[in-house]
C-alpha cells in the first residue's frame, strides 16, 4: 500500500513540469508588455522636449495663468467663507 501511495506523487511532479513550459509561454506574452513599457519613458521624453521648445510661450502663459489662479483663489475663499456662514445660519 505504501508503495502504491508513493507512485501517485510521481506523476504529480510530471504535471508540474508540463505546466512549466506553459509558464514560459506566459513569459513570452509578458515580453511584449515590457516592449510597451519603454514607450512610457518615450512619452515622458516627448513631454520634456515639448516643454523645452514651448518654454518661451509657456512663460508668458504661466504669468497670465498665475494671475487668473490668484483671482480664482480669492473668489473661492470669499465664496467659501460665505458658504460656511450660510450653512451656519441654516444650522
Amino acid at each position: 500500500e505504501s508503495a502504491s501511495s508513493t507512485t501517485p506523487p510521481t506523476p504529480t511532479p510530471t504535471t508540474t513540469v508540463e505546466s512549466a513550459p506553459r509558464l514560459s509561454a506566459t513569459t513570452k506574452g509578458k515580453q511584449p508588455s515590457r516592449a510597451t513599457t519603454p514607450v512610457e519613458p518615450t512619452d515622458i521624453v516627448k513631454a520634456g522636449a515639448g516643454k523645452d521648445d514651448d518654454d518661451d510661450d509657456d512663460e508668458d502663459n504661466d504669468a497670465n495663468d498665475e494671475e487668473e489662479e490668484l483671482a480664482k483663489s480669492d473668489e473661492e475663499e470669499e465664496s467659501g467663507k460665505g458658504g460656511d456662514e450660510v450653512r451656519e445660519s441654516e444650522g
